[in-house]
């Protein structure tokens, strides 16, 4: 009885030079001699392939052909020796692809390399190319800092570790956090688990504040510390533009020379203090201040602006404008917002 079993050769998809060596092994196996071999082969080969090897020994049949010659023939139709230099280039071009591991990479790098003729080179130019195609720039800064005489194997051995404790240290923190992952990768595979973990909550909650103060803020009033939905300037009416939805300090139409003109009119009309419009008392409060004459006030929270508001009634109605007498305080970060450095 036969040990193992040789399936037919697919001429489409199949490697011949692959399906040779199993076959040999076969062979060997199973005891088999040199007057065998071609039998065998021819038996075990199929339809297709064996259409193939009648066109290609024609006008001799294949039976009249030794082994080796059907196999040489066979090779130089579905392998033709490629150019070195095309199978370098491709070499040189291989990246590690988004779905790769390092195995997997190491494994398609051997691959490429077999027909580049690299001889006693190979392993230094598979050290190579498998350092400067890494994707992760962690890694390969990592072994950018080894001696100059690391070897492939010892290349392929660090850059397992650091992808094993870099995936370890996105497991522990349950986030999958960037921050994390990259931090356990630079600190090696030593690094303390707790640490990834605190680590990458201060990310995730810097990343927080940061949100909550993107882009100017407000678009109401330019506070950074809501948006416009949270802002209780959102129904007011705009003195410049009549648009409700925005203060004039926020308006797209306004200009330096519009800003100027409401100077120069506030302190036309004395301050803004005891200024009076359709008989309604006008009083005008100031950065966290209070309007006096109408009985009612407006409290700043402690750190933000509170733009300066007048109230008039018109026909038993009241509504709130606002005055811009001076340039408004434009909002940084406060230093007190940044983290030290752990």
């Amino acid at each position: 009885m036969s040990i193992g079993k040789i399936k037919e050769f697919d001429v489409k998809s199949g490697t011949w030079s692959v399906y040779v060596e199993r076959l040999d092994m076969y062979f060997k196996v199973n005891n088999i001699d040199d007057a065998t071999k071609l039998p065998t082969l021819i038996a075990v080969m199929g339809d297709e392939a064996y259409e193939l090897l009648s066109d290609l020994a024609s006008p001799k049949k294949p039976a009249d052909l030794t082994y080796l010659k059907v196999v040489e023939l066979l090779h130089q139709h579905l392998e033709p020796t490629p150019s070195v230099l095309a199978e370098r280039y491709r070499f040189r071009q291989r990246r590690q692809a988004n779905e790769e591991n390092v195995a997997m990479y190491v494994a398609e790098l051997k691959k490429l390399a077999r027909y580049c003729k690299f001889k006693d080179n190979l392993n230094e130019n598979l050290r190579d190319q498998f350092v400067c195609g890494l994707r992760s720039e962690v890694i390969r800064q990592r072994l950018f800092a080894e001696a100059d005489s690391v070897t492939y194997t010892d290349a392929v051995r660090v850059a397992t570790s650091l992808e094993a404790a870099e995936r370890d240290a996105a497991a522990v923190d349950g986030r999958g956090s960037v921050g994390a992952s990259t931090f356990a990768a630079a600190a090696g595979p030593d690094v303390s688990r707790n640490t990834v973990s605190r680590r990458s909550s201060e990310i995730v909650d810097l990343r927080g504040d940061l949100h909550r103060m993107q882009l100017g803020g407000c678009t109401a009033c330019g506070d950074y510390r809501h948006t416009k939905m949270e802002c209780r300037f959102s129904k007011y009416q705009c003195s410049k533009c009549k648009t409700v939805g925005h203060l004039r300090r926020m308006c797209q139409e306004n200009g330096d020379s519009v800003k100027q003109r409401d100077r120069a009119q506030a302190r036309k009309d004395g301050g803004g203090a005891g200024m009076t419009r359709r008989g309604a008392r006008v009083s005008v409060g100031g950065y966290r201040g209070a309007s006096r004459g109408t009985g009612r006030s407006w409290h700043a929270r402690s750190g933000a602006y509170q733009p300066t508001m007048h109230v008039f009634e018109t026909q038993g109605e009241e509504q709130a404008e606002e005055v811009i007498l001076e340039e408004e305080p434009i909002y940084q970060m406060s230093l007190s917002q940044y983290r030290p450095v752990q």
